[in-house]
Order: C-alpha cells, then structure tokens, then sequence
C-alpha cells in the first residue's frame, strides 16, 4: 500500500476547480434562453450589455418642439418620454412624440441616395459623391450660363435654422423662387397679425393666467400644437388649481368639443360671425375693454380721409345682433349673449380658431374678426390673452455679401407663387405653383428641389401637380421616406437623416411668449447611408464656388448650430447661465433646451408694429397690399373698405347642389395627422375614440343624413365630387351637422413604406381647387360639395 501525498485541501480545491469548469462549460453551451436576439446596429458595438443612457432632444413629429427625454440601450432608441425641463410641454408628449421610435426604424426608409437615369423608369442606387457631383454640375452650369432663376427650391420648413439656410442658398445662389408652404396652413392668421398688429408671426397664448377660453372651430385638442396647453388647463380643477372655463363652439363634436365645458354646435364656416356676435354684445353692453381700445387701437370709431368717409369696427357691429347671428350659425341667441357676458366678467379670456376651419373662401376675414373679438376683451399682451414670442438671442446669420451673378437672377420675375418679401402682408398660393410651371412654351424651371414637403399626395389635384412637376427636366427630394412625389416625379433622391439623428433647433411654433431654444440632437449613430440636408447644402454651396459658400460657411450643419448657440451664451440670462461656453453648450446638450426671462407683457412698441403704432381694426396694409397685387382690377371705396375689415362673409362652394348636396369638412385627426404619419403602425392602430375603425377611412354624416340615403353604419360608401371620388365606411353620429361629411386627411397612400399604402382613401382626391380666398393663400380645403351612394363592392 502506497500512501498518497495529497493533502485532504488540496483535493477539495481540485474538487471545486473540475466543478467550476464543468459549470463554465455548461454555460458556454447553454446561454440564457430569455436573452433577446438583438441584431446589430450602427454604433451598437462601442455599448456594453445592459448599458442605457438619457438623451434630452426635441420632437419633430409636429410643429410644437416638445422637450423630450429618449431612453437609449445598448446604441438603440427604445423609449420617449417628455422632458420636464422644457417650458414648452413640461414632461407632457402626445401619442405622436411616443411613436417616435417607428420613424427612426421604419424599414421602408432610402437607405441611401438613389437616382432616376431616365423618367419613367425605376429609382436605382447612387453613391454620394457621384450624387453630388451629378447636382453640383447642372447647378454650376446653371450659374455660369446667368440662368439661376431656373432653380426652383419647394421646401416644407416654416420656421427655424434649417429653414433660413434655405433661403440663405437660394438667395446666394440667386434665384427669386423660394417657394415654402408657410401660408398653406397658418395663412389667414398670419395675414390677420401682419395686418392688424404688424407681427410677422403666430400668437401665442397664456393658458396658465387665462380664466375663459373661447374656442371657435379649433382643433385645439386634436392636432393643434396647443393640445398639451389645453389639456394641462383642462385637467387643472384636479389638482386644485383654478382653471378657464372653455367654451368650443363648432360642427362637430371633436375632441376639442368632448374635452370642453361646453360645447355649441354651429354650423360649419360662421366661426366669423359667431365672434362678431359675441363682439356686438360686447359693445352693446359697454362690457368691452374700454382703455385698451382708446389707447392702443385706430379703426374703432368711424373715420375720413383723402379717400373719404370709411365706417369704423364699431358702426360694422351694428349688423352683427345676437338674432341675426344666430340664424347664420343654426344657434340660440341667449348662448351668445351668454358667452358674451362669460368673456367680459372672467378678466382673463381670449378667442382662438383652428387652422382647418380657416382654410376656406372667408378664412382671412374669419382670422380678423376673431382677432378683433381678442381686442375687444383686452387680450392683446395681457395676462390671460395673446402674445407675441420673443426671440431667442442666438448669434446672427453672417450677412450675405451677393455676386453679380446672384443679383442679376434675384432681379429676374419670380413665379407667382414664390415668397417676395419677409413680412409680406397677404400670403401667396403654393397652389399656384403647377400653373407657373405648366405656363410658357418652355419650362419655367429647370431644376426643382423638393424639401420635407409630398405635394403630390398632400396638395388638391394631384394629378396637375404630377404634369407641373413632369415639365420640370430635373426634381431633386430630400425626403428620408418613399413619399408620392419622390417615388413619382423625383429624377434624384438625397435623403435626409430622420431627426432623431441630426442637429438643429426644434422650429418650434409660438407657445409661451417668452424667448425659447429647443435643441436637437443625434440620439443614437445615423442608421443609414443619408445624410442631414443641412450638410448637404453646405457641402454643395461649397462646390458652386466661395461666391455661394459664403452663404453658409461652416464645416457642417452642427457647427453652425454651435455658432448660432454662441448668441444664448453670451446673453449670460436664461435657465442656463455659465462662465465658460464649453460648459454652456454641455449643459444645454444634457437639458435639452433653454428659456429667457419670464414675459413682460403691454411691451406696446414690440408687439403693435404697425405704422400707427396701435392695433387696426380696419388695417390700411392690408388695403395697400390688395391694391399694389390686383392694381386696376383691385376694389375701390366701400367695397374695399368691407373686403379688408373683419366681417363674416358665407363661404363659397363649389358643385351644383342639385347633383352634390352635401358638404364636405376634411379634418385632420390626432394620430397620423395629414398623413405624414400614416407609416407608423402606432398611430394607425389608435382609434379616434372607442369604438371607431382603425385602419379605415370613416365618413361621419348625421342619422337623418343617412338615413336619408338608405346607408346604415359601416357601410361601405362612395362619396363623390365634381372632381373625384373615394370609397369610405358610413358613421352615422348626431355630433355632425345635418347636410355635412366629415372625412379625415391621412389615409389612402399609394407609397410612404408598407404601413401606409393600400388602406383608406385620400380625401384630397375630392376637395377643388376653385374655391379661393381673395385675401390670399391656398385653396379652400373647406367648400367642396358631395353626394353620397351605397358602394357596388
């Protein structure tokens, strides 16, 4: 027998060290069954397992720039939330915000820049630099041959820094057709506030002091990027907070109307007349806000001049009696004497209309006669009422010094629908724009660059806008999806990072009144093989030669956010003080935003701009600018005083009423909005209200209306106008006028990725063009008449 040297210890470490490794092993061939399949992504590598981080952005899904808040794990956007540091939203988000992660991984997205070698045939991959250099060539050569004029630019952007480069390109370039879509929408209410206040801009309005909200028409709670105003006010009684009592008065019974304290239902296009209604008691009653129109108002009182005797907003009200009002609207007298007298006892109140219901043949005068009802209360620049937003102080844009050959190109006549001045008082028509085209023997243009804007889809007829756009030699999009217009008429695609990938500033529209910045940045690595547009520009000015690179002289479009930032810094106030600017932009990077000073209100000599200085309730611009656009066909006398006063004129329709009895009022819903978010499943799976269809196109008509035409609800119907029709499923509801279909823009892609095509119907397809507003802007949305018949399917 041989005794064994090995101590007892050692063979109990022997022991363990074979178990740990027959465990180890079972591990290695047994990972945890419960660990997702997670697929790489760019930029995925460089993060650990399990590792997150916050990222404070802005949304860009609408026009509100909410502050947000995304949850990023492992290099991928998993979460959105509101950010509480930003003045706009305070940690509130819409559903829309929170679909925000399907457009950063919408798998129907360029991945890549694609050119079209001949028209009719198919989009094909290009690389960027031959993209580039393919674009830079013909624009080069445009610019050397003196026909810079021939370069069209159609861009989407309404406000904010990406917006100005391009109108900085163009002018340095040298062409006079910037053509922007600003006045398609917010049109009436920007030629109302140039006209009766001088402010080139939208107001903004004081939800937190305001004890009376009057609502005409607005899509406040369904699309408005007021709704998480209106929402915080409405749910302000819960927490034991005085709120405004909100009075909707509209054809329909939204979201907004539902949401209301009270809801009135009138009939559709007499927002106007309903607000002058309430102003006739006002005035009748002496309730009015006596001081503010004495002091700070010119218009009131009747007046002469060289051009003689004009009526004042006063002697125009004596025809606007509570009786006569209430037969236009389809109301009861006492509820606008009511309101009326709710308005002028609250202290605090003011009247706001929406962006659909002005989109008609009276929607400036309606814009107007709801901006003088606000006067009237002492609501301009007043706690509770209508501000005008302060700027933020950034850094100034370098001036542009332009060539000769820039110069001659601006002097050339620009299409008739192109943007001439800043602050120009009437609006021009981008529906204009396929006629200029389609104009001439020879094309208007030569090259058109389409950015963040699907005319082919969004705009009424489309099928002009597809032959206006056919006649242009070269169409260049920019757009990250597969829209209507760049898979139909673009010979080059360029498209764009989606913004939650890129630099810029929010573009937020007016909201607080005080100065804001809402910053965006990159949450995760680009995706794909696109590139941010503002990079593009600049890297193509810098290619047309130092002339056009001026124009935009930075390294790229994060660059010259920091330069423009540079401005917040140095102002050395706000909700971001710091001594070093590095530390500045860190802490701007970590919140997300900054704020100036809190508001200070009746700053007269900013917010009443006009020549006089004071609120016109009769303005002389808006005269003077009907004149110089219509010259000798311009009205004269009484008829032009009445034209540009505000008044309540019947909005004017289009279809023989015998064949096409009924109204059409498109509307835009809450989920995917026009249609810009129909290729997000999220927002097409959530239903208007309980009950209601998702990814359908419901026409709501009153019982008696359907009735009327045998059609029960969810029937498949045909609704039909003068210029199209479209199928839809019936729903009949009493929360519409009798005599009105109201339809909802969005559906009915027929490109946009696999989530947006080949379901609903486009009610664009419907709408005419013919029906016009003589104070400017686009076509009417609202004013198309229909008929109504049982599908065959």
């Amino acid at each position: 027998m041989v005794r064994s040297k090995t101590t007892r210890r050692q063979l109990l470490r022997a022991a363990g060290a074979g178990g740990l490794g027959v465990a180890l092993t079972a591990c290695a061939q047994n990972r945890d069954p419960f660990k997702p399949n997670k697929l790489p992504v760019p930029g995925s590598a460089g993060w650990s397992y399990g590792e997150e981080r916050w990222v404070a952005t802005s949304c860009g899904q609408c026009s509100a720039g909410c502050g947000l808040r995304v949850r990023v794990v492992e290099g991928r956007a998993v979460k959105i939330e509101g950010n509480p540091m930003n003045p706009v939203n305070r940690g509130g988000v819409g559903p829309r915000g929170l679909s925000s992660p399907q457009v950063l991984y919408d798998p129907d997205r360029f991945a890549q820049p694609m050119v079209r070698k001949a028209r009719g045939g198919a989009l094909e991959p290009i690389g960027w630099d031959a993209a580039l250099e393919l674009l830079s060539t013909r624009l080069g050569s445009l610019r050397e041959s003196h026909r810079t004029h021939e370069l069209g630019v159609l861009c989407g952007r309404e406000r904010g820094l990406m917006y100005e480069s391009w109108q900085r390109f163009a002018r340095a370039y040298g062409t006079p057709n910037f053509v922007d879509t600003r006045g398609v929408e917010d049109g009436p209410t920007l030629t109302a506030m140039r006209a009766m206040q001088g402010v080139d801009d939208l107001p903004a309005y004081d939800w937190a002091n305001a004890r009376f909200v009057l609502s005409l028409g607005s899509g406040v709670l369904d699309t408005s990027c007021q709704l998480l105003n209106f929402a915080r006010a409405r749910g302000q009684r819960r927490g034991g907070v005085d709120r405004p009592r909100i009075v909707h008065v509209g054809p329909a019974l939204s979201r907004t109307a539902m949401n209301a304290d009270e809801w009135i239902q009138a009939a559709p296009g007499t927002s106007a007349a309903f607000a002058l209604g309430v102003a006739h008691v006002l005035v009748r009653d002496e309730d009015f806000d006596q001081d503010f129109v004495r002091e700070h108002t010119q218009g009131f009182e009747d007046w002469s001049d060289a051009a003689g005797e004009h009526k004042g907003f006063r002697s125009l009200l004596a025809d606007y009696t509570p009786e006569k009002v209430a037969e236009l609207c389809g109301v009861d007298p006492a509820e606008i004497v009511d309101i009326a007298h709710l308005a002028a006892e609250a202290g605090a109140a003011f009247a706001l209309t929406g962006r659909d219901d002005l989109r008609a043949s009276n929607g400036v005068q309606t814009a107007m006669a709801v901006h003088a009802l606000n006067a009237l209360l002492g609501a301009i620049d007043r706690p509770g009422g209508l501000l005008v937003q302060c700027a933020a102080p950034l850094a100034a844009w370098p001036e542009l010094e332009l060539d000769d050959v820039a110069l001659a190109g601006l002097e050339r006549p620009a299409l008739s629908c192109a943007r001439r001045d800043a602050g120009q008082v009437l609006e021009t028509s981008l529906d204009a724009l396929p006629a200029a085209l389609l104009a001439g023997e020879a094309p208007a243009l030569d090259t058109m660059l389409i950015d963040s804007t699907n005319p082919v889809y969004s705009r009424a007829d489309a099928a002009t806008w597809r032959k206006a756009l056919a006649r242009v030699p070269f169409v260049v999009s920019f757009s990250p999806f597969a829209d209507e217009t760049t898979v139909e008429c673009a010979d080059l695609v360029l498209p764009d990072d989606t913004w939650l990938e890129r630099w810029e500033d929010s573009c937020a529209q007016p909201n607080v009144g005080r100065a804001i910045f809402g910053l965006r940045q990159p949450v995760v690595e680009r995706q794909l093989d696109t590139r941010h547009t503002g990079d593009v520009l600049i890297e193509l000015a810098d290619a047309l030669g130092e002339e056009v690179a001026a124009a935009l002289p930075w390294k790229d479009f994060q660059d010259a956010v920091k330069k423009r930032v540079l401005g917040l810094f140095q102002a050395g106030a706000g909700s971001i003080v710091e001594a070093k600017g590095a530390d500045f932009l860190r802490r701007l990077y970590a919140e997300g935003s900054w704020d100036g000073e809190s508001y200070a209100f009746e700053s007269w000599t900013r917010v009443l701009a006009t020549e006089s200085g004071r609120f016109e309730f009769c303005p002389a611009a808006l005269r003077d600018a009907i004149v110089a656009r219509d010259g000798a066909a311009a009205p004269r006398g009484a008829e032009l005083d009445e034209l540009c006063s505000p008044g309540y004129r019947p909005q004017v329709t289009y279809g023989d009423p015998q064949r096409f009895p009924l109204l059409l009022v498109p509307y835009k819903p809450h989920t995917y909005a026009k249609g810009s978010g129909a290729n997000l499943p999220w927002l097409t799976e959530l239903a208007p209200w309980k009950g209601r269809r998702t990814w359908a196109t419901e026409a709501e008509l009153h019982p008696s209306t359907a009735a009327s035409l045998g059609v029960g609800a969810g029937d498949l119907i045909v609704i039909e106008s003068e210029v199209g029709a479209i199928e839809a499923r019936a729903y009949p509801t009493a929360g519409v006028c009798e005599g009105v279909v109201r339809v909802a823009l969005g559906a009915g892609h027929t490109a946009m990725g696999r989530y947006a095509k080949d379901w609903g119907s486009n009610v664009m397809e419907l709408v005419s063009t013919q029906c016009a507003d003589p104070l400017g802007g686009g076509a009417a949305l609202q004013g198309t008449r229909v008929a109504i018949r049982r599908s065959q399917a």
